[in-house]
């Protein structure tokens, strides 16, 4: 039998105590005598603040404590309206320059740099938030509605996935990267669809679930230059509000299930190569959006029905300490 250091390269570390480790990270512990590794518990949501507005089809940006929502809010033109969360309440901020609904935000990126992409009837538009106000960029060069976003920052960030306003059985696959001045075309998704939850980075992204012309479970992920087929969901659904840390963490919560319409409390947690299915959320909900990263957000807005909510259900994944039993 191989040894550890043969196939990781390094020896398994010798400890009196167990360490505050990443996850993966594999130790001996010599008072207990046994292998230890850190890996994430199953995860919990918990109620947080509502929101001032009620929301469907919006964007969002930022972490558990530190997140931003904007524009949505049900039928057309959709809201202006953004507000900012501080892990506990939301205050109202500046509005959109341009009334929007169906957009894509940078989901995890900072609170303080944020983007809102696209969308109805704004369907050619980018707005920067810099902490203060929104601020109109140039737009993207493939208009569309209910696309994936993903990205770091407000000069970072991508774009893909998504519906044409000319025709809204039309799912499309192109993928557009943001370096803080201007789109760019870049290599398509390998499968085009609509109402897909994203998030991530320039260079690590995930694109799950959607719509074409029913629900999906494929899942995708992206490293800088191409789409790659992964494991699906286990449950096809679209509308997903997702937090995603890269293309090998994520967690995604919700969604309807179409054809039926049915609402969904379903989450899953990806590792890099499986989806599991962990805790539910407290009330089944579709068209809201994720904020934050895998093991820390939050999901807010959406509903049973397009009018959407004002519910914030907070996300926790923890890492949790095992040890190797052989049997």
């Amino acid at each position: 039998m191989a040894e550890y250091k043969t196939i990781k390269g390094f020896k398994v570390q010798s400890l009196a105590s167990d360490p505050s480790a990443p996850e993966g990270q594999v130790w001996y512990n010599t008072t207990g005598n046994v292998l230890k590794y850190t890996t994430y518990a199953a995860g919990t949501w918990a109620s947080g603040g509502a929101m001032n507005t009620t929301r469907a089809q919006v964007g969002g940006a930022g972490s558990q404590s530190a997140g931003i929502v904007a524009g949505g809010a049900g039928p057309p033109p959709g809201s202006v309206n953004s507000e900012t969360y501080d892990g506990s309440t939301w205050t109202e901020g500046n509005n959109l320059n341009v009334a929007n609904r169906l957009s894509a935000g940078t989901g995890g990126g900072p609170q303080s740099s944020a983007l809102e992409i696209s969308g109805s009837p704004a369907i050619y538009d980018t707005e920067s938030w810099n902490g203060t106000s929104w601020s109109e960029e140039n737009n993207v060069n493939l208009a569309r509605v209910q696309a994936g976003g993903a990205g770091s920052s407000n000069t970072s960030a991508m774009f893909y996935g998504g519906e044409a306003p000319s025709d809204w059985t039309a799912n499309w696959a192109k993928t557009e990267t943001w370096n803080g001045t201007s789109w760019t075309e870049v290599n398509d998704l390998n499968n085009g669809r609509s109402q897909v939850a994203g998030g991530g980075s320039v260079t690590a992204a995930i694109a799950a679930g959607g719509n074409n012309p029913v629900s999906t479970a494929e899942a995708e992920t992206w490293d800088g230059t191409c789409w790659t087929e992964v494991a699906n969901l286990n449950t096809a659904r679209q509308s997903v509000m997702a937090m995603v840390t890269s293309s090998s963490l994520a967690t995604v919560g919700g969604g309807v299930v179409y054809p039926g319409d049915t609402p969904t409390v379903n989450t899953e947690t990806w590792n890099g190569t499986s989806w599991t299915e962990v805790a539910n959320l407290a009330t089944a909900r579709y068209n809201g959006t994720g904020v934050g990263i895998a093991t820390l957000g939050f999901a807010a807005g959406g509903g049973t029905s397009a009018s959407g909510g004002t519910a914030t259900e907070e996300w926790t994944q923890a890492l949790a300490v095992k040890t190797v039993t052989v049997s």
